[in-house]
């Protein structure tokens, strides 16, 4: 590990607990939050949208990498305004907090719901598949939104050189409350999120690569797993769904996996060297 001093925002949530148990060997860690973490790390109780207070916690600790993950995690557990306002008001502070103490890279979580696939209406379908960073964005309700102009906030810190910012747009992140659904979702036409999944394991290892990451310029990855939850064909299931099949532009992926997801991480396998370890069978045998 490159970087000596590590801040995580939102450390002390479900997927900051995971890359906390992955990294507190290699360098030291410390949680920006509302609430302590598990893990004993280091701990700040600060706001997400306080810069000031912010760019003094990031000072205190001389830190030289962000992981930021603070955020609300959907729409449906605060209010519109809040989400919207605590996504982008929140990246904006960390990142100008992290240019102000002289942190070299942040890592920020986006999420695959940056292309409006998830939220949206359902005339805004994928336009081919697999979707890959290229495709076209729609965000329409306020945390699809909220995600995509967090990856714009990013890349305008990138642009103005002092900072390096990444980007990691995960699937949706399965925790052990939503282990007893992952078959009905896989059964579901109309699942809401595609049948895409990923592991919050294999979630960390994509931040820790994205922090280990010799290019530093700004990118955004897709992360998640290889298949989706659904036992039946992608292809078979998106026809159903649709009533008809967006262009296929790389079919060999549904010749070989004809379960294969609909969100294509090969840009993150390329180029981070992220490979994701743990299917919907490991987490239902949980």
């Amino acid at each position: 590990m490159q970087y000596k001093s590590i801040v995580i925002t939102g450390g002390s949530g479900r997927l900051g607990d995971y890359i906390i148990k992955k990294l507190k060997a290699e360098a030291r860690i410390t949680v920006l939050d509302q609430v302590p973490p598990q893990e004993d790390v280091g701990f700040i109780k600060v706001s997400i949208t306080d810069s000031d207070a912010l760019t003094s916690a990031l000072k205190s600790v001389e830190a030289d990498a962000v992981i930021h993950l603070a955020a609300i995690p959907n729409p449906r557990v605060a209010s519109a305004q809040e989400c919207f306002s605590v996504n982008t008001v929140g990246t904006w502070s960390i990142l100008f907090a992290a240019e102000q103490a002289g942190v070299k890279r942040a890592v920020i979580a986006s999420s695959d719901s940056a292309t409006g696939l998830h939220h949206n209406p359902k005339n805004w379908a994928p336009q081919y598949l697999p979707v890959d960073e290229k495709h076209p964005v729609r965000p329409m309700d306020p945390y699809s939104l909220s995600k995509a102009l967090s990856e714009v906030i990013g890349k305008s810190f990138a642009d103005r050189g002092q900072l390096e910012v990444l980007a990691i747009r995960p699937g949706h992140i399965v925790f052990a409350p939503e282990y007893r659904e992952i078959e009905a979702r896989g059964a579901d036409v109309n699942n809401y999120h595609y049948w895409s999944y990923v592991a919050p394991e294999d979630v960390a290892d994509a931040f820790i690569l994205a922090l280990n990451l010799a290019d530093g310029s700004f990118d955004c990855f897709f992360v998640g797993a290889t298949d989706g939850y659904n036992e039946r064909p992608t292809l078979e299931l998106m026809s159903e769904r649709l009533g008809s099949l967006p262009a296929v532009r790389k079919p060999g992926i549904y010749d070989a996996l004809p379960t294969a997801s609909i969100f294509d991480a090969n840009h993150a396998r390329e180029k981070l060297g992220f490979e994701p370890k743990v299917t919907w069978r490991d987490l239902l045998s949980r």
